[in-house]
């Protein structure tokens, strides 16, 4: 029996669940229009025949969103290697890692931020205050780059019930956006927006960075909640399209001003590699450059599938050094104390994006206006390497 997400229509919530328990089947969880329930096989067209249900889908995979190794592919072989065997296994995954880093270029955030203007904003005073950001991700641990525990938000990870984060992803993403200043043995670490108020809200999990579109669906609803102006999801699937439960949810919290920026995916350099929600039109989708500006070789590509230009920005996503936690600190010892990962991924250039979109909310605000994604869009393409129309499906705006 596999988990399916059945959408009503939005004022026919409760006459669909009941339906649902009527044919024997009982909801587990909800959010917006969006109802989740196991369905047999035989049962799944009966339900798609119900009255007031507009449509049903599969509860897809998601993940986090992948030397240049990327991280989502060096975790998963770290922890192939140290369970392959109980006496050698630990030693095999420990020389990957070393191997796998050797003569890399640490980037610490403080080096990053100054890509993306960060810097000169807080001259001027903007540093994302007043600004509410959502992290839907792994979760946060104990982090010294926030000098103490910082437990915030909620899980929506089935037999995960608290956001402590055990992977140590979402915990490098938060501190990316809004870590403040720590001194680490490789230079200043800072994050891009140091004022923004940030929340993790875990929705994906099981040891690996693994989740479902339900868990993301109801991260979502928990941002909503919260209050978020941007939601950050460093995170993706197989592309799916604009009928998938994610884009859809995205576009109509967009248009009640939600900005929501989404890693454009690790499965570069082949073209049409974007992921969901990434490929949703409504995405702010962003691609992975180094520090010198050149696109990384794991960075997705568009076009998407149904031929439009993605993504629409790329940011600094090469060996950035912030603080982590769980088994990617642990996987990235060598970087140092304490609890400090050099890692790269679409994942790292995601928060860069979001901390700007915050300092630009901030500035707005100053001026008794207010920042729309449509507005972020215009902005990039007037001011981006590659404006209007020569964006393009390895950069972006640039």
């Amino acid at each position: 029996m596999a988990r399916w997400i059945v959408q009503s229509e939005i004022a026919r919530l409760d006459q669909v669940k009941s339906a649902l328990s009527g044919l024997g089947l009982r909801p587990v969880g909800s959010a917006f229009d969006y109802i989740f329930v196991d369905i047999p096989d035989e049962m799944v067209d009966k339900v798609r025949a119900l009255p007031f249900v507009v449509s049903v889908t599969p509860d897809k995979p998601a993940r986090i969103a992948q030397l240049l190794l990327p991280v989502d592919r060096k975790l998963a072989e770290f922890q192939r290697l140290f369970f392959s065997n109980p006496i050698t296994g630990p030693a095999l995954a420990i020389k990957f890692i070393t191997e796998a880093d050797s003569g890399k270029q640490r980037v610490p955030t403080s080096v990053s931020r100054k890509m993306v203007g960060a810097e000169e904003a807080e001259r001027d005073g903007i540093s994302g205050k007043g600004v509410k950001i959502a992290v839907l991700d792994t979760g946060t641990g104990y982090d010294f780059f926030f000098q103490g525990p910082y437990l915030g938000g909620r899980s929506s990870v089935e037999g995960e019930p608290v956001p402590l984060d055990q992977v140590g992803h979402g915990t490098h993403v938060q501190s990316t956006i809004s870590g403040r200043p720590f001194a680490s043995m490789h230079g200043l670490l800072k994050g891009v927006a140091i004022d923004a108020e940030v929340t993790a809200f875990k929705v994906l999990g099981h040891l690996i960075g693994a989740g479902q579109t339900s868990y993301i669906l109801r991260g979502l609803a928990d941002a909503v909640e919260f209050g978020a102006d941007i939601v950050n999801m460093s995170l993706g699937g197989d592309e799916q399209g604009p009928e998938d439960p994610e884009n859809r949810l995205i576009t109509a919290l967009t248009k009640q001003g939600m900005i929501i920026v989404v890693a454009a995916g690790n499965s570069g350099p082949d073209p049409v590699t974007i992921g969901t929600p990434g490929d949703g039109e409504d995405s702010l989708t962003v691609g992975a450059v180094d520090i010198e500006g050149k696109i990384a070789p794991f960075s997705s590509r568009g076009t998407t599938k149904d031929g439009r230009i993605k993504p629409d920005v790329v940011a600094p996503g090469v060996n950035i050094l912030s603080t982590s936690a769980g088994w990617i600190a642990a996987m990235q010892v060598g970087d140092g104390p304490p609890a400090l990962a050099a890692i790269s991924g679409s994942s790292m250039a995601t928060p860069h994006a979001a901390g700007v979109v915050a300092l630009g909310l901030q500035y707005a605000r100053s001026k008794g206006k207010t920042l729309t994604t449509k507005d972020i869009k215009k902005a990039m393409a007037k001011y981006g390497d590659y404006p209007r129309d020569a964006k393009n499906n390895d950069y972006g705006h640039g």
